[in-house]
Protein backbone atom coordinates (compact mmCIF):
# COMPACT_ATOMS: atom_id res chain seq x y z
CA UNK A 1 0.00 0.00 0.00
CA UNK A 2 1.12 3.42 -0.61
CA UNK A 3 2.60 5.78 2.00
CA UNK A 4 2.14 9.51 2.98
CA UNK A 5 4.47 11.66 3.37
CA UNK A 6 4.15 11.08 7.09
CA UNK A 7 4.81 7.50 6.75
CA UNK A 8 1.20 6.62 7.21
CA UNK A 9 -1.33 4.58 4.45
CA UNK A 10 -2.98 7.28 2.74
CA UNK A 11 -5.95 5.28 3.78
CA UNK A 12 -5.06 6.79 6.79
CA UNK A 13 -7.24 10.05 5.73
CA UNK A 14 -10.18 8.54 5.43
CA UNK A 15 -10.41 6.34 2.60
CA UNK A 16 -11.46 2.77 4.26
CA UNK A 17 -11.52 0.53 0.95
CA UNK A 18 -14.22 -2.07 0.72
CA UNK A 19 -15.73 -1.10 4.28
CA UNK A 20 -15.25 -4.85 5.45
CA UNK A 21 -12.58 -5.95 7.96
CA UNK A 22 -12.24 -8.38 11.04
CA UNK A 23 -11.76 -6.14 13.52
CA UNK A 24 -13.13 -2.44 13.92
CA UNK A 25 -11.82 -0.52 17.02
CA UNK A 26 -13.88 2.68 17.59
CA UNK A 27 -11.37 5.48 19.03
CA UNK A 28 -7.46 5.75 18.20
CA UNK A 29 -6.85 7.13 21.60
CA UNK A 30 -3.81 5.30 23.46
CA UNK A 31 -5.48 1.92 24.32
CA UNK A 32 -7.37 1.63 20.45
CA UNK A 33 -3.78 2.37 18.86
CA UNK A 34 -2.05 -0.05 21.60
CA UNK A 35 -4.88 -2.92 20.55
CA UNK A 36 -4.36 -2.41 16.78
CA UNK A 37 -0.50 -2.87 17.31
CA UNK A 38 -1.31 -5.83 19.33
CA UNK A 39 -3.00 -7.28 16.53
CA UNK A 40 -0.87 -6.28 13.72
CA UNK A 41 0.58 -10.30 13.84
CA UNK A 42 -2.43 -11.83 13.92
CA UNK A 43 -3.44 -12.15 9.85
CA UNK A 44 -6.20 -9.89 10.81
CA UNK A 45 -7.68 -6.87 8.58
CA UNK A 46 -8.05 -3.91 10.83
CA UNK A 47 -9.62 -0.62 10.93
CA UNK A 48 -9.54 2.24 13.44
CA UNK A 49 -12.22 4.78 13.64
CA UNK A 50 -11.19 8.40 15.16
CA UNK A 51 -13.37 11.59 15.03
CA UNK A 52 -10.77 13.42 15.63
CA UNK A 53 -8.66 14.67 12.42
CA UNK A 54 -5.36 13.67 11.22
CA UNK A 55 -3.04 16.56 12.23
CA UNK A 56 -5.16 15.78 16.29
CA UNK A 57 -4.10 12.20 15.97
CA UNK A 58 -0.33 13.11 14.08
CA UNK A 59 0.79 16.05 16.41
CA UNK A 60 -1.27 15.83 20.01
CA UNK A 61 -1.53 19.04 21.62
CA UNK A 62 -0.40 18.90 25.60
CA UNK A 63 -3.46 18.63 27.18
CA UNK A 64 -1.96 18.78 30.87
CA UNK A 65 -2.15 14.80 32.00
CA UNK A 66 1.38 13.35 33.04
CA UNK A 67 0.76 9.56 32.77
CA UNK A 68 2.36 7.46 35.89
CA UNK A 69 3.33 4.10 33.91
CA UNK A 70 3.95 0.98 35.71
CA UNK A 71 6.45 -0.61 34.83
CA UNK A 72 4.38 -3.55 33.17
CA UNK A 73 2.78 -1.02 31.01
CA UNK A 74 6.29 0.30 30.14
CA UNK A 75 7.22 -3.60 29.04
CA UNK A 76 3.75 -3.28 26.69
CA UNK A 77 4.62 -0.02 25.15
CA UNK A 78 8.41 -1.47 24.51
CA UNK A 79 6.62 -4.73 22.98
CA UNK A 80 4.42 -2.67 20.83
CA UNK A 81 7.63 -0.27 19.09
CA UNK A 82 6.14 2.71 20.87
CA UNK A 83 8.61 2.87 23.69
CA UNK A 84 11.17 4.24 21.29
CA UNK A 85 9.50 6.98 19.71
CA UNK A 86 9.16 8.75 23.36
CA UNK A 87 12.76 10.78 23.79
CA UNK A 88 14.75 10.44 27.52
CA UNK A 89 13.73 14.28 28.20
CA UNK A 90 10.02 12.97 27.82
CA UNK A 91 10.48 9.99 30.61
CA UNK A 92 10.87 11.16 34.09
CA UNK A 93 11.60 8.30 36.93
CA UNK A 94 8.98 7.84 39.67
CA UNK A 95 11.29 6.83 42.57
CA UNK A 96 9.40 6.76 45.56
CA UNK A 97 5.73 8.66 46.77
CA UNK A 98 4.75 9.82 50.02
CA UNK A 99 1.01 10.22 51.37
CA UNK A 100 -0.14 12.77 54.26
CA UNK A 101 -3.39 13.63 55.28
CA UNK A 102 -4.38 16.99 56.49
CA UNK A 103 -2.06 19.13 58.06
CA UNK A 104 0.02 16.09 59.37
CA UNK A 105 3.56 15.80 59.30
CA UNK A 106 3.66 12.36 59.26
CA UNK A 107 3.51 10.78 55.68
CA UNK A 108 2.99 6.68 54.34
CA UNK A 109 6.09 6.52 52.03
CA UNK A 110 5.77 3.80 49.14
CA UNK A 111 9.60 3.54 48.24
CA UNK A 112 10.57 1.43 45.11
CA UNK A 113 13.57 0.13 46.72
CA UNK A 114 11.24 -1.81 49.51
CA UNK A 115 10.76 -4.19 46.61
CA UNK A 116 14.44 -4.55 45.50
CA UNK A 117 13.99 -2.13 42.39
CA UNK A 118 15.17 1.67 41.78
CA UNK A 119 11.85 3.23 40.74
CA UNK A 120 7.66 2.66 40.73
CA UNK A 121 7.48 3.52 37.41
CA UNK A 122 7.82 6.58 35.22
CA UNK A 123 5.65 9.90 34.49
CA UNK A 124 5.15 10.63 30.46
CA UNK A 125 2.53 13.28 29.35
CA UNK A 126 -0.58 11.69 27.65
CA UNK A 127 0.57 13.59 24.29
CA UNK A 128 3.79 12.10 23.82
CA UNK A 129 2.31 8.37 24.42
CA UNK A 130 -0.14 9.34 22.08
CA UNK A 131 2.05 10.50 19.47
CA UNK A 132 4.87 7.28 20.00
CA UNK A 133 1.83 4.81 19.29
CA UNK A 134 0.72 7.08 16.51
CA UNK A 135 4.64 6.52 15.19
CA UNK A 136 4.78 3.55 15.50
CA UNK A 137 1.22 2.99 13.76
CA UNK A 138 2.94 5.00 11.10
CA UNK A 139 6.19 2.75 10.88
CA UNK A 140 4.82 -0.43 11.04
CA UNK A 141 0.93 -0.98 12.06
CA UNK A 142 -0.86 -2.84 9.47
CA UNK A 143 -4.14 -1.12 10.76
CA UNK A 144 -6.36 1.23 8.45
CA UNK A 145 -6.66 4.97 10.46
CA UNK A 146 -10.04 6.41 9.26
CA UNK A 147 -9.63 10.23 10.67
CA UNK A 148 -12.26 12.98 11.39
CA UNK A 149 -14.88 10.14 11.28
CA UNK A 150 -17.82 10.00 13.51
CA UNK A 151 -19.51 7.07 14.40
CA UNK A 152 -23.19 7.42 15.02
CA UNK A 153 -24.50 4.49 15.04
CA UNK A 154 -23.14 0.59 16.12
CA UNK A 155 -24.73 -2.76 15.49
CA UNK A 156 -23.26 -6.14 16.40
CA UNK A 157 -23.86 -9.79 16.48
CA UNK A 158 -23.35 -13.24 16.22
CA UNK A 159 -22.34 -12.86 12.85
CA UNK A 160 -20.99 -9.68 12.10
CA UNK A 161 -21.44 -5.64 12.84
CA UNK A 162 -21.80 -2.80 11.31
CA UNK A 163 -20.48 0.84 11.97
CA UNK A 164 -22.37 4.13 10.61
CA UNK A 165 -20.31 7.01 10.14
CA UNK A 166 -22.01 10.90 10.27
CA UNK A 167 -20.91 11.25 6.23
CA UNK A 168 -23.17 7.92 5.03
CA UNK A 169 -20.21 5.18 4.99
CA UNK A 170 -21.07 2.10 6.66
CA UNK A 171 -17.97 0.10 7.75
CA UNK A 172 -18.18 -3.70 8.54
CA UNK A 173 -16.86 -6.06 10.78
CA UNK A 174 -16.33 -9.74 12.39
CA UNK A 175 -15.51 -8.01 15.86
CA UNK A 176 -16.79 -4.21 16.45
CA UNK A 177 -14.19 -2.88 20.10
CA UNK A 178 -15.30 0.11 21.88
CA UNK A 179 -12.06 2.08 22.85
CA UNK A 180 -13.45 5.70 22.90
CA UNK A 181 -14.13 7.22 26.22
CA UNK A 182 -15.57 6.66 29.54
CA UNK A 183 -18.81 8.38 28.09
CA UNK A 184 -18.73 5.92 25.45
CA UNK A 185 -20.87 6.39 22.61
CA UNK A 186 -20.40 2.75 21.20
CA UNK A 187 -20.57 1.70 24.42
CA UNK A 188 -24.65 3.14 24.49
CA UNK A 189 -25.15 2.30 21.10
CA UNK A 190 -24.32 -1.53 21.59
CA UNK A 191 -27.00 -1.67 24.25
CA UNK A 192 -24.36 -1.62 27.50
CA UNK A 193 -25.08 -0.08 30.74
CA UNK A 194 -22.79 0.97 32.76
CA UNK A 195 -22.29 1.88 36.33
CA UNK A 196 -20.99 5.72 36.41
CA UNK A 197 -19.97 7.81 39.95
CA UNK A 198 -19.72 11.43 39.62
CA UNK A 199 -17.35 12.80 41.89
CA UNK A 200 -19.18 15.69 42.20
CA UNK A 201 -15.07 17.03 41.75
CA UNK A 202 -12.98 18.79 39.14
CA UNK A 203 -9.43 18.22 38.74
CA UNK A 204 -7.05 21.15 37.57
CA UNK A 205 -3.77 19.93 36.10
CA UNK A 206 -0.58 22.26 35.39
CA UNK A 207 3.16 22.28 35.13
CA UNK A 208 5.17 24.21 37.69
CA UNK A 209 8.33 24.92 37.98
CA UNK A 210 9.95 24.30 41.44
CA UNK A 211 12.21 26.43 43.67
CA UNK A 212 13.35 23.35 45.52
CA UNK A 213 14.40 20.12 44.59
CA UNK A 214 12.00 17.07 44.15
CA UNK A 215 14.21 14.46 44.14
CA UNK A 216 11.56 12.23 41.49
CA UNK A 217 9.11 11.93 44.82
CA UNK A 218 5.68 12.43 44.33
CA UNK A 219 3.70 13.93 47.11
CA UNK A 220 -0.45 13.23 47.39
CA UNK A 221 -1.79 15.47 50.14
CA UNK A 222 -5.28 15.09 51.46
CA UNK A 223 -6.77 18.64 52.41
CA UNK A 224 -9.14 20.65 53.39
CA UNK A 225 -11.12 21.71 50.48
CA UNK A 226 -9.69 19.26 47.88
CA UNK A 227 -6.75 16.79 47.57
CA UNK A 228 -3.61 18.01 46.05
CA UNK A 229 -0.63 16.37 44.22
CA UNK A 230 2.81 17.22 43.18
CA UNK A 231 4.12 14.55 40.42
CA UNK A 232 8.05 14.53 39.79
CA UNK A 233 8.70 15.32 36.22
CA UNK A 234 12.31 15.68 34.48
CA UNK A 235 14.40 18.98 35.91
CA UNK A 236 13.09 21.34 38.40
CA UNK A 237 9.60 20.74 36.40
CA UNK A 238 6.57 19.23 38.47
CA UNK A 239 3.10 18.55 37.15
CA UNK A 240 0.67 20.46 40.25
CA UNK A 241 -2.62 18.67 40.34
CA UNK A 242 -5.71 19.80 42.65
CA UNK A 243 -9.49 18.96 43.14
CA UNK A 244 -11.83 21.50 44.11
CA UNK A 245 -15.73 21.47 43.96
CA UNK A 246 -16.80 22.79 40.90
CA UNK A 247 -17.59 26.22 41.88
CA UNK A 248 -14.18 26.61 43.62
CA UNK A 249 -12.73 25.22 40.59
CA UNK A 250 -14.28 27.79 38.31
CA UNK A 251 -12.96 30.29 40.80
CA UNK A 252 -9.53 28.82 41.14
CA UNK A 253 -9.30 28.89 37.20
CA UNK A 254 -10.46 32.35 36.96
CA UNK A 255 -7.34 33.22 39.18
CA UNK A 256 -4.06 34.61 37.47
CA UNK A 257 -1.86 31.96 37.10
CA UNK A 258 0.42 33.13 38.95
CA UNK A 259 -1.93 33.51 42.12
CA UNK A 260 -3.03 30.41 41.40
CA UNK A 261 -0.14 28.94 41.90
CA UNK A 262 1.08 30.65 44.89
CA UNK A 263 -2.01 30.03 46.68
CA UNK A 264 -0.79 26.10 45.65
CA UNK A 265 2.17 26.83 47.36
CA UNK A 266 0.56 27.93 49.81
CA UNK A 267 -1.48 24.74 50.50
CA UNK A 268 1.66 22.61 50.30
CA UNK A 269 3.46 24.67 53.44
CA UNK A 270 5.97 25.69 50.94
CA UNK A 271 7.31 22.22 50.82
CA UNK A 272 8.94 23.22 47.19
CA UNK A 273 9.25 26.72 47.98
CA UNK A 274 8.03 28.96 45.49
CA UNK A 275 6.12 27.58 42.51
CA UNK A 276 5.93 29.07 38.91
CA UNK A 277 3.94 28.61 36.06
CA UNK A 278 5.06 26.56 33.37
CA UNK A 279 2.45 25.52 31.58
CA UNK A 280 -1.21 26.42 31.31
CA UNK A 281 -3.91 25.56 33.42
CA UNK A 282 -6.68 22.19 32.43
CA UNK A 283 -9.83 21.40 34.05
CA UNK A 284 -11.34 17.91 34.25
CA UNK A 285 -14.70 16.50 35.94
CA UNK A 286 -13.80 13.44 37.70
CA UNK A 287 -16.31 10.81 37.22
CA UNK A 288 -15.85 7.05 37.50
CA UNK A 289 -17.17 4.32 34.83
CA UNK A 290 -17.87 0.47 35.34
CA UNK A 291 -19.21 -1.26 32.50
CA UNK A 292 -21.61 -3.73 33.84
CA UNK A 293 -20.52 -5.97 30.70
CA UNK A 294 -17.49 -5.95 29.21
CA UNK A 295 -18.34 -8.01 26.00
CA UNK A 296 -21.36 -9.03 23.96
CA UNK A 297 -21.89 -11.48 20.44
CA UNK A 298 -19.31 -9.58 18.05
CA UNK A 299 -18.38 -6.81 20.34
CA UNK A 300 -15.88 -5.84 23.28
CA UNK A 301 -15.11 -2.80 25.47
CA UNK A 302 -11.80 -2.25 26.42
CA UNK A 303 -9.95 0.86 28.01
CA UNK A 304 -12.00 3.88 29.50
CA UNK A 305 -14.98 2.76 27.66
CA UNK A 306 -15.06 -0.17 29.69
CA UNK A 307 -13.12 0.94 33.23
CA UNK A 308 -13.01 4.57 33.75
CA UNK A 309 -10.91 5.16 37.02
CA UNK A 310 -10.26 7.92 39.53
CA UNK A 311 -6.77 9.44 39.11
CA UNK A 312 -5.74 8.74 42.71
CA UNK A 313 -4.28 5.70 42.61
CA UNK A 314 -2.56 6.21 39.14
CA UNK A 315 -4.19 2.93 37.85
CA UNK A 316 -6.68 4.61 35.03
CA UNK A 317 -3.95 4.39 31.75
CA UNK A 318 -2.42 1.30 33.07
CA UNK A 319 -5.51 -1.21 33.54
CA UNK A 320 -6.63 0.33 29.93
CA UNK A 321 -3.03 -0.70 28.48
CA UNK A 322 -3.30 -4.40 30.50
CA UNK A 323 -6.40 -4.77 29.44
CA UNK A 324 -6.20 -4.65 25.41
CA UNK A 325 -3.13 -6.87 25.86
CA UNK A 326 -5.72 -9.07 27.42
CA UNK A 327 -8.09 -8.70 24.88
CA UNK A 328 -5.57 -8.99 22.33
CA UNK A 329 -4.20 -12.34 23.96
CA UNK A 330 -7.66 -13.95 23.37
CA UNK A 331 -8.11 -12.92 19.97
CA UNK A 332 -4.61 -14.12 18.87
CA UNK A 333 -5.66 -17.18 20.79
CA UNK A 334 -9.07 -18.01 19.03
CA UNK A 335 -7.61 -17.04 15.50
CA UNK A 336 -4.73 -19.72 15.97
CA UNK A 337 -7.27 -21.92 16.43
CA UNK A 338 -9.47 -20.95 13.16
CA UNK A 339 -11.96 -19.99 15.14
CA UNK A 340 -12.11 -16.08 14.38
CA UNK A 341 -11.83 -12.77 16.50
CA UNK A 342 -15.27 -12.62 17.69
CA UNK A 343 -15.51 -16.28 18.93
CA UNK A 344 -17.64 -16.36 22.23
CA UNK A 345 -15.21 -18.21 24.09
CA UNK A 346 -12.80 -16.13 23.87
CA UNK A 347 -14.93 -12.90 24.27
CA UNK A 348 -15.53 -14.21 27.41
CA UNK A 349 -12.42 -15.22 28.51
CA UNK A 350 -11.48 -11.34 28.19
CA UNK A 351 -14.51 -10.94 30.44
CA UNK A 352 -12.91 -13.02 33.17
CA UNK A 353 -9.51 -11.95 32.79
CA UNK A 354 -10.58 -8.21 33.04
CA UNK A 355 -13.39 -7.93 35.34
CA UNK A 356 -10.86 -10.05 37.71
CA UNK A 357 -7.95 -7.53 37.39
CA UNK A 358 -10.05 -3.93 37.13
CA UNK A 359 -13.03 -5.12 39.45
CA UNK A 360 -10.62 -4.77 42.95
CA UNK A 361 -8.52 -1.71 42.14
CA UNK A 362 -11.96 0.39 40.88
CA UNK A 363 -13.93 -0.48 43.51
CA UNK A 364 -11.16 -0.17 46.07
CA UNK A 365 -10.23 2.89 44.51
CA UNK A 366 -14.00 4.57 44.73
CA UNK A 367 -14.17 4.18 48.26
CA UNK A 368 -10.60 4.99 48.84
CA UNK A 369 -11.40 8.68 46.26
CA UNK A 370 -14.81 9.40 48.45
CA UNK A 371 -13.25 8.46 51.49
CA UNK A 372 -10.47 11.30 50.75
CA UNK A 373 -13.13 13.59 49.31
CA UNK A 374 -15.39 14.18 52.55
CA UNK A 375 -14.55 17.05 54.97
CA UNK A 376 -16.74 15.11 58.07
CA UNK A 377 -15.11 14.30 61.23
CA UNK A 378 -15.65 10.81 60.85
CA UNK A 379 -14.14 10.65 57.52
CA UNK A 380 -11.02 12.70 58.99
CA UNK A 381 -10.52 10.04 61.42
CA UNK A 382 -10.84 7.28 59.20
CA UNK A 383 -8.23 8.85 56.97
CA UNK A 384 -6.06 9.00 59.60
CA UNK A 385 -6.53 5.67 60.99
CA UNK A 386 -5.95 4.44 57.51
CA UNK A 387 -2.53 5.96 56.79
CA UNK A 388 -1.79 4.98 60.38
CA UNK A 389 -2.35 1.19 59.57
CA UNK A 390 -0.37 1.79 56.22
CA UNK A 391 2.50 2.65 58.33
CA UNK A 392 2.09 0.26 61.02
CA UNK A 393 2.51 -2.83 58.39
CA UNK A 394 4.56 -2.99 56.02
CA UNK A 395 3.14 -5.99 54.07
CA UNK A 396 0.30 -3.89 53.13
CA UNK A 397 2.69 -1.16 51.13
CA UNK A 398 4.97 -4.43 50.02
CA UNK A 399 1.72 -5.42 48.97
CA UNK A 400 1.00 -1.96 46.92
CA UNK A 401 4.39 -1.76 45.82
CA UNK A 402 4.09 -5.17 44.22
CA UNK A 403 1.39 -4.27 42.39
CA UNK A 404 2.25 -1.59 40.92
CA UNK A 405 6.33 -2.98 40.12
CA UNK A 406 5.36 -6.74 39.29
CA UNK A 407 4.65 -8.07 35.59
CA UNK A 408 1.15 -9.08 35.20
CA UNK A 409 0.53 -12.23 34.54
CA UNK A 410 -2.66 -13.18 33.35
CA UNK A 411 -4.50 -16.00 31.11
CA UNK A 412 -4.83 -16.06 27.82
CA UNK A 413 -7.20 -18.93 27.45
Amino acid sequence: MSKDKTGADVTTNGDAGSGEFDVIIVGAGPVGLSLSLSLRDAGLDVALIERLSLDAITAPPYDGREIALSLRSVEILQRLGAWKHIADDEISPLRSANVTNGRSSTCLRFDANAVGVDKLGFLISNHAIRRALYSEHCDAGEAILVTGAEAVTLCAGANGGAVSLADGRTLRATLLVAADTRFSAARRSAGISASIHDFGKSMIVSRVKAARAHNHVAWECFLPGGALAVLPLNGDIASLVQTFAPEEARRQMALDVNAYVDAAAMRLKNRFGALHPASERFVYPLVGVYANRFVAPGFALTGDAAVGMHPVTAHGFNLGVQGQEILANHIHHAVRRKRGPADPAALAAYERDHRRLSAPLYWSTLALAELYSRESFPARIARRALLDVGRALPPARRLILNSLTQPLQTATG
